[in-house]
């Protein structure tokens, strides 16, 4: 049997650079999930549309700071894979239009792990296990 998974969604990532008090919260979480805590590879997308739209800057670059937190962390990286696109395109419907939350959800489906989100929309979601 497999441990259990925590996949964190990319609004905790820029929390935590910010040194955000609402990541705080994550911390418990990560310290249960272990060496079995991941972030989806859209997050880099994620941010790096952020960052050219200039809704968050960075001191330093895109790749700087998730090389530090996924050595800060302990985060494994989940690919995008056919898989994780087939259930993009399963739950195209009740997912947000989001390209990068319907990766995100996927990608914990795929895996079935549990998601780390703040996002509303996506803890309604009754097929998805949010915490």
């Amino acid at each position: 049997m497999s441990k259990p998974k925590l996949v964190v969604d990319t609004h905790y990532l820029i929390w935590d650079l910010q040194g955000n008090a609402r990541f705080d919260s994550a911390l418990p979480y990560l310290e249960k999930y272990g060496a079995e805590v991941y972030i989806s590879s859209i997050s880099f997308w994620e941010l790096g549309m952020l960052v050219g739209k200039k809704k968050i800057s960075l001191p330093y670059t895109i790749k700087q700071f998730f090389n530090d937190l996924i050595r800060l962390r302990g985060y494994k990286i989940l690919h995008l894979t056919p898989e994780i696109s087939d259930l993009v395109a399963q739950y195209a419907n009740e997912i947000n239009g989001d390209p990068a939350d319907r990766v995100i959800v996927a990608s914990a489906l795929a895996n079935d792990a549990t998601l780390l989100t703040a996002d509303l929309d996506l803890r309604k979601l009754s097929f998805l296990k949010t915490i």
